[in-house]
């Protein structure tokens, strides 16, 4: 019995396997796996030069003017971001969070918004399917996310809530297509870890 249940188990990974390799899942993931070390080297990158070649009073003039910014500013921009655009990536915040005593704190903060931006995303995409033009448009102009979404479903959002994939355009998508928002709140649990990833590797926070 156990032998069959091995052999069971394995006949499905396998049957996984053949049809995340069919439908392009793993070239998927690898292409965007690449653009986060590529955008992570850049920034590692730009942050060495800035320490070692940019005047030390520039510098300090800088993160003067940075710690300047109202706190309360920095967090509407971030959340109007996370839900509606993405446009700005979460790593300039992350940068942002490193300057203050208890960055950890920040980067929870953060996590947690971007995490709520998710769901309020889906709620909004969810909305947007009772309106047959927006809809219709959404769904031709997101084509590729639509079609990615349906095909790997809850593996589409991990890879979007981990790589520098338009996050709130996939939960907006989730919601447009009727999506289970339990399994999106699940999923997309893996935002809040990102931030804690890539401060380890930016800013050196743990």
């Amino acid at each position: 019995m156990r032998d069959r249940q091995k052999l069971t188990n394995w006949q499905r990974f396998m049957l996984y396997h053949r049809f995340f390799r069919s439908s392009g899942f793993y070239r998927f993931f690898l292409r965007n796996f690449l653009r986060v070390i590529i955008i992570l080297g850049s920034i590692i990158g730009l942050i060495f030069g800035l320490e070692h070649y940019i005047l030390e009073d520039l510098r300090d003039d800088f993160l003067f003017w940075l710690s300047q910014l109202p706190h309360a500013g920095v967090w509407v921009v971030y959340a109007i971001s996370e839900t509606l655009l993405g446009l700005i990536p979460p790593d300039l915040f992350i940068i942002w969070a490193n300057k203050f005593d208890k960055p950890i704190l920040y980067l929870t903060l953060l996590g947690g918004i971007s995490y709520g931006a998710g769901i309020l995303s889906y709620i909004i995409g969810n909305y947007f399917g009772t309106k047959k033009r927006v809809e219709h448009w959404l769904l031709n102009r997101y084509a590729v996310f639509v079609k990615r979404l349906r095909q790997w479903g809850g593996l589409l959002i991990i890879v979007a809530a981990l790589l520098p994939l338009p996050y709130s355009t996939v939960c907006m998508l989730a919601g447009l297509v009727k999506y289970p928002l339990p399994k999106l709140a699940l999923y997309g649990l893996t935002r809040i870890i990102r931030f804690y990833i890539y401060a380890s590797f930016l800013m050196k926070i743990f």
